[in-house]
């Protein structure tokens, strides 16, 4: 079983970053609403990310939870020449609907990919801005050198920010695509079909041996907290059938904010081009 270094492919991908960044007064805005620590945490982990690669960051930290009030923000922060780019921190307090926020972004500074236009582009073949974590999951596939193309792909997770959009990226590079979630039934008949296996619910130990079959690769994007500890969605005796897997913590997790960092470089192309 290969252990697939997600810090090291970060690495790789800020690197490259920084050349691209250089010379470049590029901006991105973290909008983080109160009462959520983990929010906070997240956040912190981008402005270090953005510190190493050369991008000024600003977390934007708003101490109401009035969707209205929010909204009126980010439109401020759209209009704001100095920002090229700017994401609405997950989770949000109850209540508030995180797709009507990304809808008042301009859609050239939308560096989530999450805007109406940039999913519908996705649909439509036409890959420009990339939602955060099925690029990472992308990323980490190309770099593993995985063929796509007439693989059974497996996915668990069906959500507008992992699952659907990950399930277009993959049948775009012609894979037969299976998205399984909490309403299906059997979930391991269909899982151990699977060649390349990607999970993200955050259950703890959902798929274990009976789930996967011997020589798959996984993708494990769950994360979970238990008793001050982190978890994912794989458990080690799945985890020992696979070819290769990514671990929890260390695996899709800091490429997601590499891929947010890339994702902002070309957010300041479209605000720039000509």
């Amino acid at each position: 079983m290969h252990i697939i270094d997600g810090r090291k492919i970060a690495a790789e991908m800020e690197e490259k970053i920084k050349r691209e960044t250089d010379g470049k007064e590029i901006k991105i805005a973290t909008v983080v609403i109160k009462g959520n620590e983990e929010s906070w945490l997240f956040a912190r982990l981008k402005d270090k990310a953005c510190k190493r690669v050369g991008i000024q960051h600003e977390i934007i930290g708003l101490d109401y939870d009035e969707q209205e009030k929010i909204e009126e923000e980010v439109v401020k922060l759209s209009r704001d020449e100095s920002i090229t780019g700017i994401n609405i921190q997950l989770p949000l307090p109850s209540g508030i609907d995180y797709h009507s926020l990304v809808e008042k972004i301009d859609v050239r500074k939308d560096i989530e990919g999450m805007h109406p236009y940039n999913i519908g582009c996705l649909l439509l073949g036409k890959e420009e801005i990339i939602p955060c974590t099925p690029k990472a999951i992308l990323r980490i596939l190309q770099h593993e050198n995985v063929e796509l193309q007439g693989k059974e792909v497996v996915i668990v997770n069906h959500s507008n920010i992992i699952g659907k959009p990950l399930a277009l990226l993959m049948l775009n590079r012609n894979a037969t695509v299976t998205v399984c979630h909490v309403y299906t039934k059997n979930l391991a008949m269909h899982t151990k079909k699977a060649e390349i296996l990607i999970t993200a619910t955050g259950v703890k130990w959902l798929i274990k041996e009976e789930h996967v079959s011997k020589g798959c690769i996984i993708i494990d994007a769950g994360i979970k907290k238990d008793a001050g500890k982190v978890y994912g969605d794989v458990h080690e005796s799945a985890a020992k059938k696979a070819r290769a897997v990514t671990p929890v913590p260390g695996g899709v997790g800091p490429v997601t904010i590499a891929s947010l960092l890339e994702n902002a470089v070309e957010t300041y192309k479209k605000l720039h081009k000509g």
